[in-house]
């Protein structure tokens, strides 16, 4: 999912934003908004793609904040642009009639996350810290949709005549975690973020029928995943 290793920054650092959007009034509100909190910059506000080319060219920012209704958006040009400018990432404003193939196909390009544009303002300006600090962020209510789109395509696991329907990356996360692995190494280890890991822990207790990491653990040495 993501590039490479994630590195947690400092939160001293000010939290430098591009904000595009295709309304100037919408626009300048989430500026405002963000710019109410002392931990965020906005280093430029734009309203077409072609002020959002140069922004990303001229400016030093961490977060580009991107309206998806941006007129001419071609979104892998402009994650081409952000790539280059360091460790620069993009979170979406979505509408609650998004695609989910956009959303899935996103996120395999490099978006770091997606928030729905009637959220409250506290709720904006942690999307913008959390994904700031190497977190992917995905509303709750579309976090399934999207380890599901990165989960298939799901694999027969038999153990002791107990068939498991388990995908790839669960697979992975099990043997990890078997290891000893914390989430924080395994999320470095498969270039995914914490929560994401969490999250597939989740489905993976539903599924073996386990209540926590001890009970996945002791699963593990009883149908001998460990030695």
């Amino acid at each position: 999912m993501a590039q490479g290793k994630v590195v947690s920054k400092k939160r001293a650092e000010v939290v430098k934003t591009i904000v595009a959007c295709r309304y100037p009034l919408v626009q300048e509100g989430l500026s405002k908004i963000l710019e109410e909190d002392k931990a965020i910059k906005v280093v430029s506000g734009v309203s077409n793609l072609i002020d959002l080319i140069e922004s990303c060219k001229q400016f030093d920012f961490d977060i580009l904040l991107l309206g998806i209704e941006l007129k001419g958006l071609n979104l892998t040009k402009i994650l081409g642009l952000v790539k280059k400018n360091k460790n620069a990432k993009v979170i979406l404003l979505i509408d609650r009639d998004y695609s989910e193939n956009l959303l899935i196909n996103a996120i395999r390009s490099g978006v770091r996350g997606y928030v729905l544009k009637d959220v409250d303002s506290s709720h904006l300006i942690k999307s913008v810290k959390a994904v700031f600090d190497g977190e992917l962020w995905v509303e709750r209510k579309l976090m399934g949709k999207v380890v599901d789109g990165y989960s298939y395509p799901t694999k027969k696991l038999e153990v002791k005549g107990q068939i498991y329907d388990l995908t790839e990356t669960e697979i992975k996360i099990i043997k990890l975690v078997l290891t000893g692995m914390t989430n924080r190494e395994v999320a470095d280890e498969l270039y995914i973020s914490e929560k994401t890991v969490k999250f597939h822990l989740y489905k993976i207790f539903k599924k073996l029928t386990v209540k926590n990491r001890a009970g996945l653990i002791l699963f593990g040495f009883r149908n001998g995943f460990v030695t």
